[in-house]
């Protein structure tokens, strides 16, 4: 089966009728659903995270997080992202790609980069659509889910793709959990990613066959 890249041009194509929704902070939204707001988490990242969403991801999150089973808690690592900091990652990202492969295609190096970073132009996480997230227990430990967040398909041998056949079976356990409460949710996710899961973008429009993403880029000056 053919995965769905930020880079197949069917993305790019789809337009952007924005409702105008608010953000809305995610932090005290439900006793089931948690921010990283450790220190280390922002060091790794290097910026001041804006836990904010769209409203709608905000109460979908939430009621989410209500339908985990006891002991279970979600763990949100990023969601809001500027569009600066986005392209900045892309081009580093694609910088890297290009170094390691010398003599690769222009357009290959954007395809590899874009599973992993999206292009400004399609990304989630501007839009305050798109929401990285992983489980951890009622005192806020991470649980194993086959590879840390983040991760890319080289570090991780490939366990950073929501589809991996090779996980321990907590792992694995774990994964399904976490997608079925997204999935009944209504969140699409990225298939090269198991923590990244959006509603409302470009993404989100492909996958679920809509005419239009319901949120663009947020204006965060």
């Amino acid at each position: 089966m053919t995965l769905l890249s930020l880079s197949d041009s069917r993305v790019a194509l789809i337009p952007v009728v924005d409702t105008g929704e608010p953000l809305v902070a995610l932090d005290g939204l439900s006793t089931r659903l948690r921010m990283d707001h450790s220190t280390e988490h922002r060091a790794n990242l290097g910026y001041d995270l804006d836990f904010r969403a769209r409203e709608t991801v905000g109460v979908k999150l939430a009621k989410a997080s209500l339908q985990l089973p006891d002991g279970f808690t979600l763990l949100v690592k990023e969601s809001l992202r500027p569009s600066t900091l986005q392209d900045k990652w892309f081009r580093e990202y694609r910088h890297k790609i290009l170094a390691h492969h010398p003599g690769i295609a222009e357009d290959d190096a954007n395809v590899l980069a874009s599973r992993y970073v999206a292009p400004p132009s399609v990304a989630g996480h501007p839009t305050g659509g798109a929401i990285d997230v992983t489980l951890c227990d009622g005192e806020g430990r991470e649980l194993n889910l086959g590879c840390p967040y983040d991760a890319d398909e080289a570090s991780s041998n490939g366990a950073c793709r929501s589809a991996c056949d090779t996980l321990e079976p907590q792992a694995a356990a774990h994964r399904r959990i976490l997608f079925t409460v997204l999935g009944e949710a209504g969140f699409v996710n990225y298939p090269f990613e198991w923590w990244h899961w959006s509603y409302g973008d470009r993404y989100w429009a492909v996958v679920t066959r809509r005419e239009h993403a319901i949120y663009g880029a947020v204006d965060m000056r």
